[in-house]
């Protein structure tokens, strides 16, 4: 069955939690360490106050995984991004890696960068997070800085 995306929408946050949750519990590639319930998704991800968009993958009804971005932060307490950039965060279910869901949402999630005029897309991964790295990096991030904990890759979606 083909991997198709479309905007997130409350309905999917139990999915999208659980999702999330899972890869929490893992450990190691997110910096996330505290659960989100269908609430917390909700702000989090599908309506934050800085939000451009969120799509999720599915494969028939089933959610695979997540993307959203958001313009960054001006009230950010750590480096701080060029106000017409925006941040992605990608979410894959564990058990549905390798199956396009990440590069599904990464051509709907372009698209709205270019809408919304966003110059660079920032993606900051944990060093361990090898598997995340090789995504951002096979769908065209390269990286621009890097501190003790994480590799900081942009994409500029023109």
């Amino acid at each position: 069955m083909p991997v198709h995306v479309r905007a997130a929408l409350p309905q999917d946050a139990s999915a999208m939690a659980r999702i999330l949750n899972e890869i929490i519990d893992i450990g190691g590639t997110t910096a996330h360490r505290e659960k989100f319930d269908d609430q917390r998704i909700i702000d989090y991800f599908i309506s934050p106050k800085l939000g451009i968009s969120c799509f999720v993958a599915l494969e028939g009804e089933q959610v695979l995984g997540f993307q959203s971005l958001d313009w960054s932060d001006p009230d950010w307490p750590g480096d701080r991004l060029p106000p017409d950039w925006g941040v992605i965060a990608t979410f894959v279910d564990p058990h549905a890696h390798k199956r396009g869901a990440g590069r599904a949402l990464f051509a709907n999630t372009v698209e709205a960068a270019k809408n919304a005029g966003v110059s660079f897309i920032d993606a900051t991964i944990r060093k361990e997070n090898t598997g995340g790295q090789a995504y951002y990096g096979g769908i065209g991030f390269t990286d621009y800085s890097e501190s003790a904990e994480t590799v900081s890759k942009r994409f500029a979606p023109q």
